[in-house]
């Protein structure tokens, strides 16, 4: 079925916004700047195996099933229930091993406001963490519209404006003549260790991606055949644009090994507000920065909850798990993530630094958000061969062989990253090693197990299916969610 075009309301340059915001992140700016200049060519490298991969193919998706609920009714539909919940599952294991990383961030940020020593303080973190998080599940219980507001407010003041400031402050100093940290431009790597390589590109298609969230949008893009793809080529541009010149204006100020995971955007900011005089912008700038990430995180926060909850109303789990306020908030859910969530941050306070248990968290999410796009993936290629008469607003390619290629790049760059992810960094002792693969194969293994043991206790006790609600709009067009048993 062809979307009407007086039903459109997205632009190509509300599009082209809405995905840039959506991926480009401060957070990532201090772990890409440890690489110097040669995360250029990384990026590159990431993009064409895997961003535009994946942005094509939940472009795709997104437009021919444009249901409540996204991910879970696209594997649902290629794969059965228990597929779907599976995946709803690992990506609110992703988003719990994240969380952690992104508010981990937040609070060393807010520590500038009061003295930089807190910033690698443990018991600090460690208790702010809890307090944004907590205030996070307030916020989200108050209902979908304040959570938008907040959201839509974060992205632009605390995204868009301090990184173009960023590359500003970067030009001017290299205009005005300051020595740089980075020795000259390096495009090959080179003097990099193999597993410095493989670990830089698995960061780069870490931060790449989210494309998902912003293709649900896509039956309310304008000629969505046309804009999508040029929306996607745009926003790589703009965004390859300006994280790149963001990560090395950190690696210009601030020494390679001297770098923290989670303070080094603003030992960066201090570097070049101190430079130019312009220090009374700190505070400014240290909440602009901080709003920004929180709303990145609010944003993930309050779709993997909402996502689970879906699973949970179709059985998925139990059914005290299914409650909402008067809101339509997932509440109780709410409740035992926070509870779960304050378990895991007490890595803060037994791991030997904060950034080791940055790095941690960062490279278990990682491994979740690899596989989780291989499913995204396997899926598209499902539904396009099991569904061939299903109307595409928008199409991965006019030729049969071009979507099992596009799919098979992006598979393949996410296999290849999901194994490389086991190899340790090259700094790491015998004994962190041990420590790194542990925790890496306990929490993919030991939370898939569990996911899976929720599923079949919760289909024994099943006794009144739960049929999958799906938008009137789609019913009216006879494309109505299917609910295999």
């Amino acid at each position: 079925m062809k979307m009407s075009q007086s039903k459109a309301k997205l632009s190509l340059f509300k599009l082209v916004m809405m995905t840039v915001v959506a991926i480009d992140s401060l957070k990532n700016l201090p772990t890409n700047a440890q690489y110097g200049s040669e995360l250029i060519m990384f990026y590159l490298l990431a993009t064409l195996t895997f961003f535009i991969p994946s942005a094509l193919v939940t472009a795709e998706l997104a437009t021919a099933w444009p249901a409540t609920g996204g991910i879970y009714v696209w594997v649902r539909e290629a794969f059965g229930k228990g597929a779907a919940f599976l995946i709803v599952w690992m990506q609110w294991l992703m988003a719990m091993s994240w969380y952690p990383a992104i508010l981990s961030f937040i609070s060393a940020t807010l520590a500038y406001l009061i003295s930089a020593e807190l910033a690698v303080n443990s018991v600090y973190i460690f208790f702010s963490i809890q307090l944004l998080h907590w205030g996070a599940i307030l916020v989200v219980s108050k209902g979908l519209t304040v959570s938008s507001r907040l959201s839509t407010l974060s992205a632009v003041i605390g995204v868009i404006i301090p990184m173009l400031f960023f590359i500003a402050l970067a030009i001017g100093w290299v205009a005005s003549g300051h020595s740089s940290e980075i020795d000259g431009l390096s495009f090959s790597g080179g003097s990099l260790a193999l597993s410095d390589k493989l670990r830089l590109y698995i960061t780069l298609l870490y931060s790449l991606m989210g494309m998902e969230i912003i293709a649900a949008h896509a039956g309310d893009v304008r000629d969505p055949q046309t804009n999508f793809p040029r929306a996607l080529l745009i926003s790589a541009g703009i965004i390859l644009a300006t994280v790149i010149p963001a990560s090395l204006a950190i690696a210009m100020v601030v020494p390679a090994k001297k770098i923290s995971l989670i303070s080094g955007v603003i030992d960066a900011y201090t570097a070049f507000l101190k430079a130019f005089d312009l220090t009374w912008l700190k505070p400014i700038v240290i909440l602009a920065v901080a709003l920004g990430s929180f709303g990145i995180f609010f944003t993930w926060f309050l779709a993997s909850s909402r996502c689970l909850l879906l699973a949970a109303q179709d059985g998925s789990l139990p059914t005290f798990l299914q409650k909402t306020n008067r809101e339509h908030m997932p509440i109780r859910l709410l409740v035992l993530q926070g509870v779960l969530f304050s378990v895991l941050s007490f890595a803060f306070v037994f791991l030997p630094s904060v950034n080791s248990a940055f790095w941690l968290f960062s490279a278990a999410a990682a491994q979740c958000a690899l596989l989780y796009y291989v499913v995204i993936f396997m899926t598209a290629l499902r539904l396009r061969y099991c569904h061939t008469q299903r109307p595409r607003p928008f199409r991965v390619g006019r030729k049969p062989w071009v979507m099992p290629l596009v799919i098979g790049v992006g598979s393949l760059s996410c296999l290849m990253a999901f194994a490389f992810g086991f190899i340790p960094p090259s700094e790491m002792d015998a004994r962190q090693i041990l420590q790194y693969e542990l925790w890496l194969v306990g929490l993919l293994v030991g939370g898939l197990a569990v996911g899976g043991l929720i599923y079949q206790w919760s289909q024994r006790r099943l006794s009144v299916p739960w049929r999958l609600a799906v938008q009137e709009p789609i019913r009216q067009a006879g494309a109505a969610v299917e609910n295999p048993s």
